[in-house]
């Protein structure tokens, strides 16, 4: 099984989905879970080629695929329902994608880093308000103040969708209005998750032969037509309504 997960995107994507019953995540995005997963497959195995055959420097070639490790974490708890902690987890993602980024154009640092005697995360949230992509510190600070709640536990007002905790709500008809909304919006931020990590990640482990998410756009070489056309569609939903927010939160002129 080891071997066939790191040859095999389809046993990857297997084992990463029998890690928990099918749920109603797998049932209406079973298209953008497929894409993600794919792209998180191949940015782990990239990572790992790059430390074996010394392209790259062992210890960023663990960075990096630490990173997308750390996203498929992201990825199993809105899948089961764990909002609120899916939520924190992305904070904690995009705090390590900008220590790739950061660490990609300070290499010197990367042992030091490694071996503990040097903090980046102030250095790399600066470095990621200018050169990352576009919103990263409005939805970073989103994040914070989800994650740093002062309501009851971190993220206190964010309501899992599992079934223990749709049982312990009042209404099963109020719980359930907002399953879908809620994970579709935390899928469209692995997404954006991805994006960012590609590029930085390909930069530090020295990957120059493959283009990152975002400008690889032939989904249907790798994934099928369906599963790239239902994803592309996932992707225009989530722009229009950004969009049409932002056009209601304009200051009049």
């Amino acid at each position: 099984m080891p071997n066939s997960i790191l040859s095999d995107v389809i046993v990857f994507r297997e084992a990463f989905l029998s890690e928990g019953s099918p749920t109603i995540v797998d049932r209406d995005y079973g298209p953008v879970l497929r894409i993600i997963l794919f792209y998180l497959w191949r940015g782990c195995s990239l990572s790992r080629t790059a430390g074996m055959t010394g392209r790259a420097d062992a210890n960023a070639s663990l960075l990096s695929l630490s990173a997308y490790e750390a996203t498929l974490g992201v990825l199993q708890l809105i899948r089961i329902g764990y909002h609120a902690d899916a939520i924190v987890l992305a904070r904690a993602l995009m705090e390590r994608i900008a220590v790739l980024g950061y660490l990609g154009e300070h290499r010197d640092r990367i042992a030091r880093y490694w071996e503990g005697r040097w903090a980046p995360y102030k250095e790399a949230l600066a470095w990621a308000k200018t050169k990352s992509l576009p919103n990263w510190m409005n939805l970073y600070s989103t994040l914070s103040g989800v994650a740093h709640s002062a309501m009851v536990g971190p993220a206190g007002h964010i309501n899992n969708r599992t079934e223990i905790g749709n049982s312990f709500r009042r209404t099963k008809d109020q719980d359930s209005a907002n399953d879908i909304g809620v994970a579709e919006e935390l899928l469209g931020l692995v997404v954006y998750a991805l994006a960012a990590l590609d590029p930085l990640a390909f930069r530090l482990i020295q990957e120059t032969g493959t283009q990152p998410f975002g400008v690889d756009v032939v989904f249907a070489a790798v994934i099928g037509v369906n599963d790239t056309k239902m994803f592309r569609e996932f992707l225009q939903r989530l722009i229009n309504r950004y969009e049409k927010s932002n056009r209601g939160t304009q200051a009049p002129a």
